[in-house]
């Protein structure tokens, strides 16, 4: 990766993570690591699965972006099908200027927001995959840059020290 986030955006990761350091909910920390991917990459929609166990799907879903009616329409939540499996099996940054192109996808389920660019990162902790980040959409309509794909990679970090926290 070369190409690298604006540095005042950057810059912000170590403040969050000092912020979630002493944060105790664990669902409100998720969801800052997600209101700052979508701030700094621009993203629509971002979510937050961390994998069961065994890794070999998510056993917790987290989602900014999409209303609550949104979600009572859709369903049940994501557990790893897909793209996202994709990210499960083979835990490296996944950038995609159109998902529905990606030979993983197969589509979304009734209710589901169309959805085009996408980003997802693995959340790893001592290097073994713990879950993913991910970021659709990116409200310019374009695709998500090296930069975002940095800037997810670092926030995945800051993901993993909270789920190190949570899981004690």
């Amino acid at each position: 990766m070369g190409e690298r986030p604006d540095y005042d955006e950057f810059c912000r990761l170590p403040d969050l993570d000092e912020a979630l350091a002493s944060e105790s909910d664990f669902e409100k920390a998720l969801r800052r690591v997600l209101q700052e991917a979508r701030v700094i990459t621009g993203a629509r929609y971002a979510a937050l699965g961390v994998l069961d166990e065994e890794r070999t799907e998510l056993e917790r879903f987290v989602a900014l972006g999409v209303d609550a009616d949104t979600e009572r329409a859709i369903g049940r939540l994501p557990r790893g099908r897909g793209v996202l499996g994709v990210l499960i099996a083979d835990p490296r940054p996944l950038r995609l200027a159109d998902l529905a192109q990606h030979p993983g996808s197969y589509g979304f389920p009734a209710g589901h927001p169309p959805m085009r660019s996408f980003l997802g990162a693995p959340i790893l902790i001592g290097g073994e995959p713990v879950g993913n980040l991910y970021v659709a959409d990116k409200y310019d309509g374009g695709a998500f840059t090296e930069a975002d794909e940095y800037a997810v990679v670092g926030l995945a970090s800051v993901a993993a020290r909270a789920i190190e926290r949570e899981r004690g």
